[in-house]
């Protein structure tokens, strides 16, 4: 493919290919400076965008160009997995990675491997999308609630990069971030820039960042990109047509604090973002012969429009108080059950799963901690996919309702609520054995003064229950 740039004629395009020579020039001998300049760690975000790759891309050739004996600085390439990637970008993501880890220690850093870490990071299982949705039922995202950016791209890169500076004092944090991006962009950027200095300070503590492609454009950036061979081995071309298979020329960029834009209008990124109103790049891809993406696109849509719709939301707010609140259980049961069927569908297009075994048990323990008994996440599994979902730690369907129906018999005895002493038994649960225990009586009160309020709520419609003295 010929390079992404505007020629209305020869001459133009001489200039332009100079011009671009000139400034790589200038951005590897910049790289070399600074990497010699001190001791400071380097983390490299990468998340296998077109700025990304330009950016890994010239540290590769710029250390490359360095003797052995000045390459003694530690480099860790980061990249951030929120579970919920484009399965197709992120099985080439995962293809780079592999190539990129064994370049980089076996050519880059051969002499000593250790001073170079590919590491990819995730969200704590608490965080990830799913068990926020279907197990807390939280609605799917908008601009005004984006309760998943800090939670799974923010918080696991940011503490890896904490990490990194606790363990050296500072660390230089290089990123794809460029001025032709946006005039936003450009003004967040000379926000923190100091005349004739590299680096500008983070919002992280002792964190700097250094953007060695700040200056190029974006046809600039593919122009590098598509003449210059792929230093640990990866195919530019792919990276190429992954772009314009999808009508996209936005990446979501490695988020590491609230100042990155998480990602643009029309991009690559999560599956299940409901933040735009409709996924550009997954219905290119459709178009361009990957149909087994039509169930997620589909599913995606879904769960934008029942997201503000009240008959699929509880009357009350996780905090207790009235308002619109989460998707009722009946609704994250059902968004559960169609996931599980699309990830049976996908699966031999795809060698991943749409949603791990650790967090069907994390939903499962969030529902039973919010009191929702109705449904067993590891029968949905196997009405679904036929296979057993072994979560020891709950008894069989058949014993539980027998242990409820116990309940029930000698709550009606003492006048309480049957579900209300369930919920109470589960928060214990839950706790047992952990060593801060200091909130579980919080969250006991907070039950208990939502019990009073159902209690009051009832009265005024003519029923009555009256808790233990």
């Amino acid at each position: 493919m010929r390079p992404i740039i505007v020629q209305e004629n020869d001459n133009q395009e001489e200039v332009i290919t100079q011009r671009l020579a000139d400034l790589l020039n200038f951005s590897i001998q910049e790289i070399q400076e600074q990497y010699c300049d001190d001791t400071l760690p380097w983390v490299i975000g990468f998340s296998g965008g077109k700025d990304s790759t330009a950016v890994l891309q010239l540290v590769f050739t710029a250390i490359s160009g360095l003797p052995v004996e000045k390459r003694v600085k530690e480099i860790h390439v980061l990249s951030n997995d929120t579970l919920v990637e484009n399965p197709k970008v992120i099985e080439y993501l995962d293809r780079q990675l592999d190539l990129i880890r064994a370049t980089g220690k076996t050519r880059l850093f051969a002499h000593n491997p250790a001073l170079f870490h590919v590491v990819k990071t995730v969200p704590k299982l608490e965080d990830t999308f799913w068990l926020n949705l279907i197990g807390k039922g939280y609605p799917s995202p908008n601009r005004w609630f984006r309760w998943c950016t800090e939670r799974m791209k923010i918080n696991p890169t940011s503490d890896y990069i904490l990490k990194t500076v606790n363990k050296h004092g500072k660390a230089i944090i290089l990123l794809g971030t460029r001025k032709d991006e946006s005039a936003n962009r450009a003004a967040s950027m000379k926000q923190y820039e100091l005349e004739g200095v590299r680096l500008r300070k983070h919002t992280l503590p002792n964190a700097f960042v250094f953007a060695p492609i700040a200056d190029m454009t974006n046809k600039q950036v593919w122009a590098y990109l598509t003449q210059n061979p792929n230093p640990w081995g990866g195919d530019n071309q792919e990276l190429v047509r992954l772009y314009y298979s999808a009508f996209d020329i936005q990446e979501c960029p490695l988020v590491i604090d609230t100042t990155t834009p998480s990602c643009g209008n029309s991009r690559f990124g999560c599956w299940t973002c409901t933040v735009v109103d409709k996924d550009k790049s997954m219905t290119g891809m459709i178009l361009n012969g990957e149909e087994w993406m039509r169930p997620l696109l589909k599913f995606r849509d879904k769960l934008k429009d029942i997201r503000d719709k009240e008959e699929y939301r509880e009357k009350r707010r996780r905090s207790g108080q009235d308002g619109i609140g989460p998707f009722t259980i009946e609704t994250r049961k059902e968004i559960l059950e169609e996931l599980l069927t699309i990830q049976e569908q996908i699966y031999p297009k795809i060698q991943t799963q749409l949603i791990s075994i650790q967090e069907l048990s994390a939903i499962q323990v969030q529902w039973h901690y919010d009191g929702k008994f109705q449904y067993s996440v590891a029968e949905i599994y196997q009405r679904i996919t036929g296979r057993s979902l072994m979560l020891s730690e709950y008894s069989s369907l058949e014993r539980r309702q027998e242990e409820f129906a116990l309940l029930e018999s000698i709550s009606e005895q003492n006048d309480v609520q049957a579900n209300h002493i369930k919920e109470l038994l589960e928060l214990e649960r839950v706790n047992f054995g952990h060593l801060r225990r200091s909130t579980i009586f919080a969250n006991m009160e907070q039950k208990i003064r939502r019990f009073i309020k159902e209690n009051d709520d009832a009265t005024k419609d003519g029923f009555s229950f009256s808790l233990p003295q």
